[in-house]
Parts: C-alpha cells; structure tokens; sequence
C-alpha cells in the first residue's frame, strides 16, 4: 500500500514538474524580459523531475527488498519442513537446499535445477521431474514411485537403492550416464536394461555388475521404506 501511495505522489510530482517545465519554456520564448523568473520556474521544474527520479528508484528499491525478504522467508520454510505435498518452487532458485529425508510427494519439479542435490531417502512419489537437472545429485535410498522421469537429466547421480517402481524412466531424453546404483536399485518393469547396463557408472557387487532390480522382483514398498 505505502509503495503504491509513494508511485501516486510520484506520479503527480512529475506531472507538476513536466508542467512547470513547459511553463517556463514558453515564457522564455514570449517574454526573454522576464528571465530571472524564469529561471527560477525551470529551477523548480528541475528540481522536480529529479525528485521523481530519485522517488522512483526508492520505489524499486523497497519492492526488490521486499521480494528478497519474501524468498528468504520462504526458503528458510523450506529448509526446515519434513514434508511438502505437493511442492512447487516454481522459478524459485532451490539450490543448496538439503531435501534429505524430506517428503515430497505429487511435487511439480519439472526443469528444476538439482545439480550436486542432496535427496537422500527423499520421498518423491508421484512427482514431476520431467527435464529435471540431477547431475551428480546424491539419490539413494530416494522413492521415484509413479514419478515422471521423461528428459530427466541424471548423469553421475547416485541411484544406490533407488526405488523407480512404477516410475516413467525410458524417455527418450532421460539421460543416466555415469550413474550409480547398487542390486538393491529397482526399477519398473519396461526399463531398458540396454541401455542402462551400456551407460551406467560401473560398479563392483561382489565382483559382478549388477544394474538392480526390476519389478516384480522389488515391488514391497510401505511408503518409503522396502519391506521385501
């Protein structure tokens, strides 16, 4: 309210201002006899048109403090929840955020930028994560049931225990690259294993590769913990 109030009164100011400008203007094209005064007019109009500059950038100022105040508030509500159905930054900067054990179920993280994230046993059953970018991001132990993983960018992540169940992982553009996981990873039933075993980190389990498991061999799930 008070900056609108402010942008009002600055509004008016340059209207006075641009008005006294002109003023002077045409006195000193009819009447040059009169020029102290007219000097004196411009001076005034000046004065305003400055005032209306230095104004305005107060206005910015106050509403970029306070969209600043807004985002740390919100952030540090984030940081410090246990779970967020349905979570949306939108096009909110979430890096450096620890989600570790956090429940994110139904989450819209669709292009979110998630290098280098911590999701650690994070809950993200049912999310969005179409186009996500999850290099390197540390994902074990995290629930992908049901989530959607089509253009995810997961190269170097660690997928170690991973639950994809039921999730959408063979998109065309979903990249794993580099990726780690262990024979505890589950993925659903349509995986490509093709193309996993060709693009996965390798990874020693007991001298053998292993890319995980695939449903129906890793479906007993209870919420986010495996139960068999």
């Amino acid at each position: 309210m008070t900056g609108q109030l402010l942008l009002s009164v600055m509004g008016l100011l340059g209207v006075l201002g641009t008005a006294g400008a002109i003023f002077a203007w045409r006195m000193a094209v009819r009447e040059p006899e009169r020029e102290p005064r007219i000097e004196v007019l411009a001076g005034i109009g000046g004065g305003l048109i400055t005032g209306i500059a230095v104004g305005v950038s107060a206005l910015f100022l106050e509403q970029s403090l306070e969209i600043s105040h807004r985002y740390a508030t919100w952030r540090a509500n984030v940081e410090i929840a246990d779970s967020i159905p349905g979570f949306t930054p939108g096009d909110r900067d979430i890096s450096g955020i620890n989600f570790s054990g956090k429940s994110l179920r139904n989450a819209d993280l669709s292009g979110a930028k998630l290098q280098n994230a911590q999701l650690r046993d994070a809950d993200l059953r049912g999310a969005d994560l179409r186009n996500a970018k999850m290099q390197g991001a540390n994902l074990v132990g995290a629930n992908f049931f049901e989530a959607d993983l089509r253009g995810a960018h997961l190269e170097g992540a660690k997928l170690h225990s991973a639950n994809f169940t039921h999730a959408i992982v063979n998109g065309v553009d979903t990249h794993y690259k580099g990726a780690a996981v262990n024979s505890l990873t589950c993925w659903p039933a349509e995986v490509n294993t093709t193309k996993l075993k060709r693009v996965l980190a390798e990874h020693s389990w007991v001298g053998n590769f292993h890319w995980g498991q695939r449903v129906p061999n890793c479906t007993l799930w209870n919420g986010k913990e495996r139960i068999g």
